[in-house]
């Protein structure tokens, strides 16, 4: 991971940036590493006609309690999926095959304690 997408994921865990302003410049930075020059608003037109996943949702449950229920765009997501704690290698790897190929729905469900804890990842 480059150092400028290290410092935009710190701005929006610091939140001096929200998701959707996240966004547009991981995009960016996407595009630069592979040598594209597509605009990020494009991109989400393109996905859109598609019908590939704008968004990645994630819900964790505790107790049988919803404690969070987010939904970023895809870009932040392809770039955070390391970092979410307790998603193995593996599942990181499904996740990212997921949207390569533009699948749409539910990706991961993760259950213990006979559903009173769960997390659950779809793409929308």
């Amino acid at each position: 991971m480059t150092d400028a997408l290290e410092t935009v994921l710190q701005m929006v865990a610091d939140g001096r940036l929200t998701a959707d302003e996240a966004a547009p410049l991981i995009a960016a930075l996407e595009d630069r590493g592979s040598g594209t020059t597509r605009s990020a608003s494009a991109t989400a037109d393109e996905q859109a006609e598609r019908g590939q996943a704008r968004q990645v949702r994630v819900e964790v449950k505790e107790r049988g309690r919803t404690v969070v229920n987010v939904r970023v765009p895809v870009a932040l997501g392809q770039a955070a999926i390391g970092y979410v704690p307790g998603i193995s290698a593996g599942d990181a790897e499904r996740i990212r095959e997921a949207l390569a190929l533009g699948l749409t729905g539910q990706i991961l469900e993760v259950i213990e304690d006979e559903g009173d804890n769960s997390v659950r990842i779809i793409l929308e």
